[in-house]
């Protein structure tokens, strides 16, 4: 592991443009847990149903209502309660040092949760939303929530009268326009990709990976197991995150001359 650990460090450290996207396996360290795998949340109260957003844009007051009234999913709950209390644990702020010394450039994340941005990163792109934001479905305008959480159906836009909702993206929801070209210049600039944690399953935000792959770039990937990214990935390292990014934090800041 450490010869791996130090092969990455040599490659950041000659890199011109890193970017680390990362998943589920990022979170699950600070006790979110996945929705996949045998710890995962569809795993325990099955998959639920993959058009969420259509049933918000017919009703949004209902969908707010049946929030308020707890008429909602189990694993919404669970997840809900998990995101409340969830604190960035030591890989966020190795990341974070990271990207504050110009090792890495962005970091795109798949996740909701924001510790990214807690633990103190700043290019922080949330492909699929932010739990603690509100969002216009039409102009894209955003709201910090805080930590308040409403319940019922916000006023529209105060810019344009659009239906507001959570940041977070639903089933069947399009990735807001401005994240995913966010996204893509990212990826189009970047020259090594370290991917943690993903299962790379998720479209259009595993497309990337594969984009960023005829564009040239480097892929590491580090996970707990092999994945469909793993046969296009330059590097796989079998590792969490946590234990990642502190040792790579600790190798490249123990030795200046990668």
């Amino acid at each position: 592991m450490k010869k791996k650990i130090n092969q990455v460090a040599k490659l950041l450290f000659e890199s011109n443009y890193a970017v680390v996207m990362t998943g589920a396996g990022m979170s699950v360290e600070s006790g979110i847990p996945p929705f996949r795998g045998t710890t995962g949340i569809w795993t325990k109260y099955g998959q639920p149903k993959m058009d969420s957003f259509s049933d918000f844009k017919k009703n949004p007051t209902k969908w707010w209502d049946d929030r308020r009234n707890l008429t909602i999913d189990k694993h919404i709950m669970e997840l809900r309660e998990s995101l409340k209390n969830a604190k960035p644990h030591l890989g966020h702020y190795s990341l974070c040092k990271l990207e504050k010394n110009k090792y890495i450039k962005s970091i795109i994340t798949q996740n909701i949760d924001g510790l990214d941005l807690m633990a103190g990163s700043k290019n922080v792109i949330e492909i699929h939303g932010n739990r603690k934001r509100l969002r216009c479905l039409s102009c894209n305008k955003r709201i910090n929530l805080g930590e308040y959480l409403p319940v019922y159906a916000p006023e529209p836009c105060e810019i344009c009268g659009g239906t507001v909702k959570f940041d977070t993206v639903l089933f069947g929801e399009p990735i807001p326009k401005d994240i995913m070209e966010k996204s893509r210049q990212e990826i189009d600039k970047s020259d090594l990709i370290i991917a943690v944690g993903t299962s790379a399953t998720v479209r259009p935000a595993s497309g990337l990976f594969w984009i960023a792959k005829s564009q040239g770039t480097q892929i590491i990937e580090v996970n707990i197991e092999k994945t469909k990214l793993t046969t296009i990935s330059d590097f796989f390292i079998s590792s969490k995150a946590k234990s990642f990014f502190v040792d790579l934090e600790n190798e490249l800041f123990a030795n200046s001359n990668h």
